[in-house]
């Protein structure tokens, strides 16, 4: 445990993380989408330690210990979905900047069922 600490003190610490951790996350959706060529991996390994020290932290109020929780659940998430795009950059089955928009399919629509065929005059 690091020590516990106080309110105006926590809040501080916790502002300044969530923004690092906007920061990164935009940085790498700007890389995985391929406007970036080198991926964030300094900013990520500073982020790592930023978080090591946060989850090892003590906090005086209920309320700075839910927020802390809150910013380590999202840093655990999109960490998470960093490594595995990562691995699956590694692996050559995501390419920087390929794919479809999120949400929509690249198969064809297909009709409702009981819709009529169109017909073909050939």
């Amino acid at each position: 445990m690091a020590g516990i600490i106080g309110s105006a003190e926590a809040a501080k610490q916790l502002q300044d993380a969530e923004l690092q951790l906007h920061k990164l996350n935009r940085t790498f959706e700007s890389y995985f989408n391929g406007f970036e060529r080198v991926a964030p991996i300094r900013d990520f390994e500073a982020m790592k330690r930023v978080f090591r020290k946060l989850t090892g932290q003590g906090y005086a109020t209920a309320a700075m210990r839910f927020k802390a929780q809150n910013l380590i659940a999202r840093w655990q998430m999109l960490r998470g979905r960093w490594e595995r795009d990562l691995a699956r950059m590694e692996m050559g089955s995501l390419k920087p900047g390929v794919g479809a928009a999120p949400g929509r399919s690249l198969e064809p629509k297909r009709p409702p069922p009981g819709a009529r065929k169109p017909r073909s005059d050939s």
